[in-house]
């Protein structure tokens, strides 16, 4: 593995570990506090829902996309590219089974909504998203927007990426990024993080506690 291809895993790792201490550490805190927290298996939980800045990106139909298009149910959001060998495609196909999962006791309105974030706007146009996430589940929908945009919204969320620098028109770049999932409340704010690795039931046992909770949003 290159030396520049080492050190972006290492960044991401280090700042992945940063986040997840963080948050770990906001956990401990509101267990101090003696605020009683869901009984998650994986899902790291914010001792208060975190406020997110709206935002302009774009859908799969090439539809602007804000937050106000986030509010009104729960939604899951995990952040990464329709190149990516293994890591995303494992990933939405793990969602697939959990959307599928939570249908068998849930209505489609109140199973929360999966969202692919391409940070890889420029292979990634809306056809090729559409075209993508039909593969995995025609209820997943995508969003990409310039790199200005991606990253205001990443930061606000914990999540990070790098594209590696290439010639334009090359089409073989390296894109690294983090693998947690973002789960999102019906007003549009963090509710907490479903980090790497993933494991179905746990994703499946996490959200139907949570839902249960919350009367689905």
């Amino acid at each position: 593995m290159p030396a520049t291809s080492r050190n972006l895993t290492a960044l991401l790792l280090a700042f992945s570990l940063a986040v997840l201490g963080l948050l770990g550490g906001a956990l401990a805190w509101r267990v101090f506090e003696h605020s009683e927290p869901p009984a998650t298996e994986s899902l790291i939980v914010l001792p208060e829902p975190r406020i997110v800045a709206d935002f302009d990106l774009r859908d799969q139909r090439g539809e602007p996309f804000s937050l106000q298009d986030l509010r009104g149910r729960w939604s899951v959001l995990f952040f990464g590219f329709t190149s990516c060998p293994d890591v995303c495609p494992n990933t939405l196909f793990q969602l697939h089974q959990v959307r599928s999962a939570l249908l068998e006791t849930l209505g489609p309105d109140e199973v929360p909504e999966i969202y692919l974030v391409s940070v890889d706007p420029e292979r990634d146009t809306p056809d090729k998203l559409a075209s993508y996430l039909e593969h995995f589940d025609p209820a997943f929908k995508g969003v990409t927007g310039d790199d200005a945009q991606l990253r205001a919204l990443t930061l606000q969320l914990g999540a990070m990426y790098h594209v590696a620098p290439h010639d334009p028109g090359d089409t073989a770049y390296q894109v690294d990024h983090s693998a947690s999932l973002m789960l999102l409340d019906p007003e549009g704010r963090l509710y907490g993080v479903l980090p790497a690795p993933h494991v179905v039931d746990h994703i499946i046992a996490d959200l139907t506690e949570v839902l249960n909770n919350s009367g689905s949003g």
